[in-house]
């Protein structure tokens, strides 16, 4: 994959159910639709793009694939913070 080569970073398939985390760095257009780009540490996934993630570029973001969309937890991250 082109994108992997300029990224130095390898690609990483989401599947269905699985919950995907990490920097929103922008999108990418492919034969079979536009992606979000989303960066880990030491890989990237692309999932479906939608309008909403747009307002998060340059943020951490998390969500789950469902049955080829993705289902976006945005806002502020509330952990375990004492």
């Amino acid at each position: 994959m082109e994108l992997a080569k300029s990224k130095g970073l390898p690609f990483r398939d989401a599947a269905d159910g699985e919950h995907v985390s990490g920097k929103f760095t922008g999108t990418v257009q492919l034969s079979s639709g536009k992606f979000a780009v989303v960066e880990k540490s030491h890989e990237f996934t692309l999932v479906p793009w939608r309008p909403v993630i747009d307002r998060q570029l340059g943020r951490e973001v998390a969500g789950v694939v469902q049955g080829g969309a993705v289902s976006w937890q945005l806002g502020r991250q509330r952990g375990l913070g004492l």
